[in-house]
């Protein structure tokens, strides 16, 4: 008779999973650790080399109106995001696209949890609670339309940039206009490549050609340039919550050179080594603003004020988080 296995192999295995489990908790709290100080460390750097007396009376001299319309700019950029979304699910045939209050809903849901420390975890909520949209190709396409998403915001950024410096040199910025053509050209290839990337995936290499072929199937073309279009005005958005705080304190800056600047600082969002960007955009809003002469206080101050116009509005979505929980929820389509 074949002895029983002892009681101790089946014990372990709850230990293993509970061990694992426990190292994938440290590692989390060790980043969250990282990022929240790397964050403050940036800030008292930029304190320490900013006469603060300077930043105080910048603040002071910042109109009252400078917070409410940088938080009615962020509020339109996210409008302009969801419908942007909207239209990535028809350019990729959802059978069940969500309704656009559901989509508004997760931006702003998404943004407050992008705006906690550790957290890229906005991005992954809202293509989990948008899975519905695609049927039985489910998580998988919800999330890559989210990654898609992204990838033309900064798409967007790159052609409105160079766009704007075509029309409005910056001598600061002063690019030879064959650059400028070859950066619009390759904006335009990214614009391909996106639309085009499940049909490369055999001829991309390793990780790249897997995460290709998981993309869905582009149907809907004119969707697509439609989201195009709307990624260089969402960008365009972002520019102009940039001179909202800017202008005022700095009336030298016109809105050209904040359609090129601003835009180009907040891409620092995506620097994974701060609580969601801190700290990095206002050390490239410091040195980018700086090229046109802009003392850094009056750069600081206003930089401040759009980290708070934004925790504002990421509160917003963590209310909403809060009274109704998100879930995915029927769509005009179900209702139909």
């Amino acid at each position: 008779m074949v002895p029983d296995a002892p009681a101790s192999d089946a014990a372990d295995a709850p230990s293993v999973s509970d061990s694992r489990a426990a190292r994938a908790r440290t590692k989390k709290r060790v980043i969250i650790a990282a990022q929240v100080v790397l964050t403050l460390g940036v800030f008292a750097y930029l304190f320490s080399i900013t006469d603060v007396p300077t930043l105080l009376a910048a603040f002071q001299k910042s109109p009252g109106y400078c917070i409410p319309a940088a938080i009615a700019a962020l509020l339109a950029l996210l409008g302009v995001a969801a419908v942007r979304w909207r239209l990535l699910f028809t350019a990729y045939g959802a059978s069940a696209p969500p309704r656009m209050a559901l989509l508004l809903r997760l931006q702003l849901v998404g943004l407050f949890y992008n705006m906690l420390p550790g957290a890229v975890g906005g991005d992954i909520v809202r293509g989990v609670v948008s899975r519905d949209a695609f049927g039985e190709r489910g998580l998988s396409a919800g999330l890559a339309i989210v990654l898609i998403e992204r990838l033309l915001g900064l798409t967007g950024l790159m052609l409105l940039v160079l766009t704007v410096l075509t029309v409005h040199p910056m001598p600061a910025l002063h690019l030879p206009w064959p650059f400028l053509a070859l950066g619009i050209a390759a904006g335009l290839g990214a614009v391909g490549a996106i639309a085009l990337g499940r049909r490369l995936a055999n001829i991309l290499p390793g990780k790249l050609g897997e995460l290709a072929a998981s993309l869905p199937e582009l149907s809907n073309p004119f969707a697509f340039l439609g989201a195009v279009a709307l990624s260089a005005l969402g960008q365009g958005l972002v520019g102009l919550v940039g001179h909202i705080a800017i202008a005022p304190l700095a009336p030298e800056v016109t809105l050209a050179d904040s359609l090129v600047l601003s835009p180009i600082s907040f891409a620092a969002i995506f620097f994974p080594f701060t609580v969601a960007g801190a700290g990095t955009r206002d050390a490239a809003m410091i040195a980018l603003y700086g090229l046109l002469g802009v003392p850094r206080p009056v750069v600081l101050s206003a930089s401040l004020e759009i980290l708070f116009s934004y925790l504002l509005v990421a509160s917003l979505g963590g209310l909403l988080s809060t009274v109704t929980p998100l879930r995915a929820q029927p769509t005009a389509a179900q209702k139909s």
